[in-house]
């Protein structure tokens, strides 16, 4: 009889034990839900007005010839999260994918992204012949695919010419350094006129050149009667420059 009292006081004890577990975890579930991890995420339209904020802060930072298109967050916020500006470093702008800091009240929330831009690129206006000369005027800015081919193109013309094209550029096609080359200027064996300055003395001596070079190249220049060689800088079609220090 004493038995049997005391395995229905276990069994009491047992099962007053695990109604207060089960009201305990109800309780803690309860908990959960209504923290701010298990709070709703933001509206469409503020979610919206959150990308754009991000991409306005890229286009405050995206190199020359770069336009920030479209922005589009990985993740749904909270409800008062804002963006914080870019570190740097953290967006390259290699590629489509980067990371954005969100603020939280006192809490940074990282979150993936992607953008859509374009890269202005020049691009040859007419069909241009290997060797023709080439000026700023024979090619127009156009937006491309930032992420997309046309990469190491130029956005801008370069201002150390003349140039000639190393080879046929068709219409429509992107420039490249290598597609330009400096025209020769001089070649072995040709006369060049010198210009010789020496502080207020300036003289002019027709020396004759070692090899071929281009505008703004420097030449190995000897004397054809005889002399030590003389390194000039190139100037224009077998004209050269000797500045003495």
């Amino acid at each position: 009889m004493v038995s049997s009292n005391v395995n229905q006081k276990a069994i009491a004890i047992a099962f007053a034990i695990a109604t207060c577990l089960l009201c305990t975890l109800s309780f803690v579930v309860k908990d959960v839900l209504a923290s701010p991890s298990g709070a709703d995420s933001v509206g469409t339209s503020d979610l919206t007005e959150l990308e754009s904020q991000v991409q306005a802060q890229l286009t405050a930072i995206a190199p020359p010839g770069l336009r920030i298109d479209r922005v589009e967050l990985g993740c749904k916020p909270l409800p008062g999260a804002s963006p914080k500006p870019p570190l740097p470093g953290l967006v390259q702008f290699a590629s489509r994918a980067f990371m954005v800091e969100l603020q939280l009240a006192d809490r940074s929330i990282y979150c993936s992204a992607t953008m859509d831009a374009s890269r202005q690129v020049l691009t040859a206006v007419r069909d241009l012949q290997a060797n023709d000369p080439v000026t700023n005027a024979d090619f127009q800015p156009q937006w491309v695919d930032a992420f997309g081919g046309a990469a190491g193109a130029l956005f801008d013309f370069p201002n150390h010419g003349p140039y000639v094209s190393a080879s046929l550029i068709r219409a429509g096609q992107p420039l490249y350094a290598s597609a330009l080359l400096r025209p020769i200027a001089v070649h072995p064996g040709d006369l060049v006129m010198v210009q010789v300055k020496n502080g207020p003395v300036t003289l002019h001596a027709q020396l004759q050149a070692q090899s071929q070079a281009s505008i703004g190249d420097n030449l190995t220049v000897v004397n054809p009667a005889g002399g030590a060689p003389v390194v000039v800088t190139v100037t224009g079609l077998k004209n050269a420059e000797l500045v003495m220090q």
